[in-house]
Order: C-alpha cells, then structure tokens, then sequence
C-alpha cells in the first residue's frame, strides 16, 4: 500500500538545500558522491553487458557499509527491468548531475531524514506503482545502510559555489 505524505518539518530553517542537477560532482558531499557513484557504476556495466557486484562490494565495504552495495544492486535491478522511464545516469565520470540523480540523492536524503515521503512516492517518477512497492525496501534499506554508516545526506551539505574573488 502506497504511503501518503505528511509534513514533519518543525523549523523550516532546517531544511537543507536541495541537490540541483546543475551542481558539479565534485561539489556532492562524500555521501551523495558514494551513493551516487554507485548507481552510476552499476548502469554503467549494465550497459556494457559486466557485472557490476564485485567493485560494488569492494567499494561498499571499504567506505563501512558493504550492505549497500546489495540495496543498490536490488533497485538498480528493478530500475532496469520495470521502468516506465529508466533514470538518467551519467557515467562514473560524468562532470554533471542529471534531473533524475539530483532527484534520486534528494529522495533518499529526505528518506534519511524520515519527511514522511514514502520511497514508493519517489520512485514512482520511473516505476509503475507495483514495481515502486518492490523497489522501495531497497531505497529505504540503502538510505538507512548509508546514515548508521555515518553517510547522512541531510546533514553533510555541498558547498556552496562562489565566484572567484579579486586579488587586487
């Protein structure tokens, strides 16, 4: 059963600005890069025909949370094979966040943070409301995996950019 929104937000100054498509890579906290460097390897040798679960595993167990790597390899699976629409995922590489990562990092960031959005809600962006039931156990899994691995993407905020200041 598909679970409703509710508000839990008490101080709006809490909030954390969201993760925007147009950010850099580089400037994701090291929670949102670990989470989604994952997502994005994993397309990545789905693409390419290769198994992605042994470099998922090492990495996963390296970073102290070797359980993602399975939760990311649950919804991954059901991303490539139920999808109405599959993610847009850049390449481990990628420079850049898509519409779809952005939104990905700041759905389980808001599941870390226990708002009230049903994981199913989230994944319904991609997934008929069937697969998004099957798929939420694992979202919710890695959202908790990563914050009692101490990867909270509520808390651990990119930097703000700004431009290069003048020297003289």
């Amino acid at each position: 059963m598909m679970r409703s929104l509710r508000l839990v937000w008490n101080n709006q100054a809490d909030l954390p600005a969201p993760i925007r498509a147009e950010m850099p890579f580089v400037a994701l906290t090291p929670a949102a890069r670990l989470t989604l460097w994952g997502m994005r390897y994993w397309a990545t040798c789905a693409r390419h025909g290769r198994c992605p679960a042994l470099m998922l595993r090492d990495v996963y167990r390296s970073a102290g949370v070797p359980d993602a790597a399975a939760s990311i390899d649950g919804l991954m699976r059901i991303f490539a094979t139920a999808s109405r629409r599959a993610p847009a995922l850049g390449c481990p590489a990628c420079t850049r966040l898509t519409d779809d990562e952005a939104q990905i990092l700041n759905g389980v960031r808001a599941l870390q943070r226990d708002e009230g959005l049903g994981a199913e809600v989230i994944l319904t962006a991609w997934l008929p409301v069937q697969a998004a039931e099957r798929a939420a156990p694992a979202m919710e899994g890695l959202a908790r995996l990563l914050r009692q691995g101490g990867f909270d993407l509520a808390c651990d905020r990119a930097p703000v950019l700004t431009p290069p200041q003048r020297l003289h």
